[in-house]
């Protein structure tokens, strides 16, 4: 099969591909292998991501690293990342509403009174953490680091909501640390939009979701 890799700085968010990627290769013509020649140094976690040029390929493959010492390599591939069914990691559900009593902001900066839901996202474990919704209005999700600015939505916005082409609800993955506070902000595709919804959280331990 025709393989692809990248090398990311410090984690890899499958939610933003280019996020930390430091370099990437697609293979030669004549080989369809990658390979690249990257500088690297010592005390900085670095992530090597192998997948392949066309959707729904599977197979076996090899890595090899050359360098003037030895390198390890940890396979870390996360199950916690994988849709539905998430079938072995911890799975917490939560059910909320947004209702006109629900605060608003503007969402896109362009059109107003988008009903919101903020969530906080208490993380015991760092690791890959898969969120999604399920409701009968079209929802959006974003992850916040920190603090969440209604007046200014791109601000500290870690993650954005991604969703297939078939779905109207959103679904999100992130590398989510200990210590750190995240917000997850719900809301919907279009202004004065109310409803009830579910959120899905799944990851390498449980998620403790505390809407405010």
């Amino acid at each position: 099969m025709n393989t692809y890799g990248s090398i990311y700085e410090h984690h890899f968010n499958p939610s933003n591909p280019y996020e930390n990627r430091l370099h990437y290769d697609a293979g030669s013509c004549d080989q369809l292998q990658f390979g690249f020649r990257i500088i690297l140094e010592t005390s900085i976690t670095y992530i090597l991501l192998v997948t392949t040029d066309d959707s729904n390929m599977t197979g076996a493959f090899s890595i090899f690293v050359s360098g003037p010492d030895n390198v390890d390599l940890k396979n870390m591939s996360s199950q916690s990342v994988i849709e539905i069914p998430y079938s072995s990691a911890v799975r917490s559900g939560y059910i909320l509403q947004l209702t006109q009593n629900s605060q608003t902001y503007s969402r896109d900066c362009r059109k107003s009174n988008y009903y919101y839901q903020t969530i906080r996202m208490n993380i015991v474990e760092s690791g890959y953490y898969a969120l999604s919704s399920d409701s009968g209005m079209d929802t959006f999700g974003d992850i916040y680091k920190d603090e969440f600015n209604p007046m200014n939505p791109s601000e500290n916005r870690l993650s954005q909501d991604y969703r297939s082409c078939s779905s109207r609800d959103f679904k999100l993955i992130a590398y989510l640390h200990t210590g750190t506070q995240y917000i997850l902000v719900v809301t919907t595709s279009s202004p004065n939009k109310t409803g009830e919804f579910s959120i899905v959280a799944s990851g390498p331990n449980d998620t403790i979701l505390d809407p405010y």
